[in-house]
């Protein structure tokens, strides 16, 4: 039945022989390597249940929200200047040798900028370096010069043609879009310095000066309408202790997810809800491994009809 295909191969010069099964078996490798790294990380996905920010454990955890901005900040992508909580926005520029093409990336500008994962519970600083990023939007354009502000479009397209020797893409993660992420948590306890506190007593006494009688007068013990040395401490201590409620009462502790210290466990930041993720994960791994098992059952045929090292 298959005597064409055994003819073919007991055909072929020994270094064409040894090169296809050299490349078989790399792409074999390859695919039980990718294969393994989705698995992995479909059951590190799936097998983590959202926490919420105010009760999630230190470590490893997964977290469901809206993304924002933190206070008194702005981010905007460079290209469009659209409002958004991360970016990634690249050039890449067209060369031609012979009848090859190639892209090359003249320009990679990647957000760094701290933001803001919110739910019901509370706030967590997301820092995205280092993570895999699943973008809202994902625009790619052409132009005739690296000039950026060229007009592209405002949403994805279908197809994208290539009328200009310069490629522009834009990757973002929108204001107030829906955001899952899995990655590393902690929580940072603020605690204010010494000289900081001290600076808060001086700037209390201060105002207590501009109104002596409002506020001095219970420490004028004598009531001779100075304030001496022994009752300047009594002020200074009422003052620290003032300033340490206030600071007490204040919130001390910040949330923040980060790359994992374990590298080999996801960081993930992602605008694509989970159950989609884990839905393309999974035929992924089918695909890869069905290829993979094309892949093996072509060298066992070939192994049959001729060994490597025959002579």
């Amino acid at each position: 039945m298959f005597s064409w295909l055994e003819f073919e191969i007991l055909e072929l010069p020994r270094v064409e022989y040894l090169v296809l099964l050299g490349v078989l078996v790399a792409v074999f490798a390859y695919l039980v390597y990718y294969s393994y790294r989705i698995i992995k990380r479909y059951r590190f996905m799936g097998g983590t249940a959202t926490s919420l920010i105010r009760s999630a454990a230190q470590g490893h955890v997964e977290l469901k929200g809206l993304g924002e901005w933190l206070p008194n900040d702005e981010i905007r992508s460079p290209f469009s200047n659209r409002r958004c909580v991360w970016y990634h926005c690249t050039i890449e520029k067209r060369k031609r040798s012979g009848k090859r093409t190639t892209w090359t990336n003249i320009s990679d500008q990647r957000s760094s900028h701290l933001f803001r994962l919110v739910d019901d519970t509370g706030d967590c600083i997301i820092d995205p370096d280092h993570a895999h990023v699943i973008p809202e939007l994902d625009i790619t354009w052409y132009g005739h010069s690296p000039d950026y502000r060229t007009r592209g479009p405002s949403k994805p397209a279908w197809f994208s043609f290539s009328l200009g020797n310069y490629r522009f893409r834009e990757r973002l993660l929108l204001t107030a879009g829906t955001l899952y992420a899995l990655g590393g948590f902690r929580t940072v306890h603020s605690n204010p310095s010494d000289a900081f506190i001290a600076k808060q007593v001086e700037e209390l006494v201060k105002t207590w000066k501009l109104q002596p009688g409002k506020y001095l007068r219970e420490y004028d013990l004598d009531q001779n309408g100075k304030i001496e040395q022994q009752e300047w401490k009594a002020i200074r201590a009422a003052a620290s202790k003032q300033v340490l409620n206030r600071l007490n009462s204040e919130k001390k502790e910040h949330h923040v997810m980060s790359r994992p210290d374990n590298r080999r466990q996801p960081y993930i930041l992602s605008a694509t809800p989970e159950e989609d993720l884990l839905a393309r994960k999974k035929w992924r791994a089918c695909l890869s491994l069905s290829a993979a098992f094309l892949a093996f059952t072509s060298l066992v045929v070939m192994f049959s009809i001729r060994a490597p090292f025959s002579i």
